[in-house]
């Protein structure tokens, strides 16, 4: 299964598993492939179809807010890669981290995105010792891998592209970008000026 799925891709093979299967099918007629490799491939695809399913019905591509701290430990125990935001609806810039957690929840299907507002999960936040919001940790089996605070690795500028979230992610591997946006030059994520986002500094919690 490739671990670059998005969640459009992921819901396409899901919701239409025999349109996958006849569209697969004209492309290895047309490619003369011998029919035990045609039927591994068939083979593969439904099994991808399954887990996809599997996944999907966990929460799998859909950017979710978690109800209480259970669930967080939940869900992070018992998923592999997990992002979790903890956040404050009275903090800008935690909407701003949400608007770009969505847009990587659509690209990475495979990945678990959640966030949990930080009056209902008291006890993590002081156990994970967050003190500074937004609060962006990276999970894999349970541990907590990497985790970006505040903007100051996101440019300290309001105004980020995604891809600097992206990439800033992929160094824990719970994300995993494709070769070729890896290699692009960071400075490309960052706006030219800041002058009009430092009055917006991360908020201490």
């Amino acid at each position: 299964m490739a671990s670059s799925a998005t969640t459009q891709h992921a819901h396409e093979i899901i919701d239409d598993e025999s349109l996958a299967e006849e569209k697969l099918l004209e492309e290895l007629e047309h490619e003369e492939i011998p029919s035990y490799i045609r039927e591994a491939r068939l083979a593969s695809l439904k099994q991808q179809a399954e887990q996809f399913k599997a996944k999907h019905d966990k929460g799998y591509g859909d950017y979710s807010e978690l109800s209480d701290q259970k669930e967080v430990l939940d869900l992070t125990t018992n998923e592999e890669k997990c992002v979790v935001h903890f956040f404050h609806g009275d903090f800008r810039r935690c909407a701003i981290i949400d608007q770009h957690l969505k847009m990587l929840t659509e690209k990475y299907f495979e990945t678990r995105f959640a966030k949990i507002n930080v009056d209902k999960a008291k006890f993590l936040v002081e156990k994970l010792k967050i003190r500074v919001l937004p609060a962006v940790l990276c999970f894999k089996k349970g541990i907590v891998v990497d985790r970006v605070v505040g903007f100051d690795e996101l440019g300290g500028t309001d105004s980020f592209q995604t891809i600097v979230l992206e990439r800033r992610l992929s160094q824990s591997g719970v994300i995993e970008m494709a070769e070729g946006e890896q290699q692009k030059k960071t400075i490309f994520g960052f706006s030219d000026s800041k002058t009009n986002d430092n009055d917006s500094s991360d908020d201490d919690y």
